[in-house]
């Protein structure tokens, strides 16, 4: 069965329409390891196994009659707890929406639903999530697959432990200020943040938004690729066209870079880079290299941009929970008060400042994508740390807050571990728009260093992990 769970969603979802494997036989065998690991990390929040039994089962007849169809057919998914879906309470980590029961899926649910994907669950977040730990009054924290003492990341930890454990092979996410890439570099897997509008957020209370967007995750570079060829596409109820259709996703990736120029700075000086991570990323070079890139030792001066990014989380928080804030008022977390509290007393002369710097390093990043297709940092200057022990304000997060003020599409990549047995990602960035080129690059570093073959150990005592009703 644990053979089953290590598949792709591609592979799964293409031998189940080729009758090689049931439905319900892969259903059983993620509803298992779920059963025995879910409680480990407490990632998987909310849960209704049996449902997902009878869909697949369903997925099974339509298959005896000839209706097995859908890139995703069959695929046992997981989805973040600030997206609707139909049956399942969107709490979005906040004990005053414990009782949110949505009658219609968010669009990019839908999609995927009609692709054939089967939803197992909803995946832990911070409230609202906001925080540098996946954590909530409602839930509970998600833990590190690899470390127990260690964050999963935010703000999709739920959906990074998920993904490391086997429990599902897709999920969701979303990213403001690394919350798709920051889970995926500490728990091993792949995450993205496509251009803006790629994937439309409907319903949204804020349409307008181009810092925040909705990202695939998975334990294979191809199968965000494969997501996104289901999820993205124009849709009339987003004001934000994208730059492309589902077209752009649909043939699978090589990992073919011939003639790309890719500059590589892992132990950049802009950041603050912890050199563990560094040396660890450093044979990530020769992969991109072996594959065909043309990689040059090259670093824009842009981590001047990271002092706004406080700014703009503000701003997103007063847009995404400020109408929470007006109905629960106390009932929620000082984090979310605390930040749209922020966006409330800003005064226009920071955010003129915020947005000037966001166009000085846009100029900047403009004319360093004239002398190359991509650009590579470390995803996190360090590892998952303790939550208990680091000042989250300390903590150097420039390496992905550049990307969302930017509209970079920007892909995690497992890239290596350190000494210390801990999983780092590697980040790869383009211009807007270069998502084929971004995906390529990540498959190039997957096939080259495979090191998301690397589980994390399951051996360990289950830690009983409390969870509200």
């Amino acid at each position: 069965m644990d053979g089953i769970t290590r598949l792709s969603a591609g592979e799964l979802a293409a031998r189940m329409r080729g009758g090689d494997l049931t439905c319900a036989e892969v259903m059983t065998a993620f509803t298992d390891r779920i059963r025995r690991l879910n409680g480990r990390v407490n990632a998987i929040i909310q849960m209704d196994l049996d449902a997902a039994m009878r869909a697949a089962e369903a997925a099974d007849a339509d298959r005896a009659a000839g209706r097995a169809e859908g890139a995703l057919f069959g695929v046992p998914v997981a989805i973040k707890d600030n997206f609707d879906v139909a049956g399942f309470r969107t709490t979005y980590g906040a004990a005053a929406l414990r009782n949110n029961w949505p009658d219609t899926d968010s669009l990019h649910v839908q999609r995927m639903k009609a692709a054939g994907a089967i939803v197992v669950g909803k995946t832990n977040m911070p409230e609202f999530a906001f925080g540098a730990d996946t954590d909530n009054a409602l839930w509970g924290r998600t833990r590190n697959p690899y470390a127990l003492d260690r964050t999963a990341g935010s703000s999709s930890g739920g959906a990074g432990a998920a993904l490391a454990l086997d429990l599902v092979p897709l999920a969701d996410g979303t990213d403001l200020g690394g919350s798709t890439r920051i889970p995926a570099s500490w728990c091993n897997v792949a995450g993205y943040r496509p251009s803006t509008g790629v994937v439309p957020k409907v319903p949204s209370v804020a349409p307008f938004d181009r810092l925040h967007v909705m990202g695939p995750m998975a334990r294979r570079v191809d199968d965000l690729r494969l997501m996104l060829s289901v999820v993205s596409g124009r849709d009339p109820r987003s004001p934000i066209a994208p730059p492309f259709g589902p077209e752009e996703f649909a043939a699978p990736l090589s990992g073919d870079l011939a003639g790309m120029r890719i500059a590589f700075s892992v132990g950049s000086a802009s950041f603050t880079i912890d050199p563990a991570v560094t040396r660890a990323l450093s044979p990530c070079a020769d992969a991109l290299s072996d594959a065909g890139a043309a990689v040059s030792e090259d670093d824009p001066n842009v981590a001047f941009m990271a002092r706004s990014q406080p700014v703009f989380r503000a701003l997103c928080a007063a847009e995404y929970a400020g109408w929470a804030v007006d109905e629960y008022g106390l009932e929620l977390g000082h984090d979310i008060l605390d930040l749209v509290a922020q966006s409330r007393h800003m005064t226009g002369y920071e955010m003129e400042r915020a947005y000037a710097a966001r166009v000085k390093a846009w100029h900047i990043l403009a004319d360093f994508f004239t002398r190359y297709d991509l650009i590579c940092w470390p995803t996190t200057s360090g590892t998952a740390f303790r939550p208990e022990e680091v000042a989250h304000d300390d903590y150097d997060w420039g390496t992905v807050y550049i990307s969302p003020a930017l509209d970079l599409p920007t892909a995690s990549v497992p890239g290596g571990f350190t000494e210390a047995g801990l999983p780092i990602g590697l980040q790869i960035v383009g211009p807007p728009g270069s998502d084929r080129k971004v995906l390529e690059a990540a498959e190039a570093v997957e096939r080259g260093l495979r090191v998301w073959e690397r589980n994390p150990p399951v051996d360990r005592p289950v830690v009983a992990v409390p969870v509200a009703e």
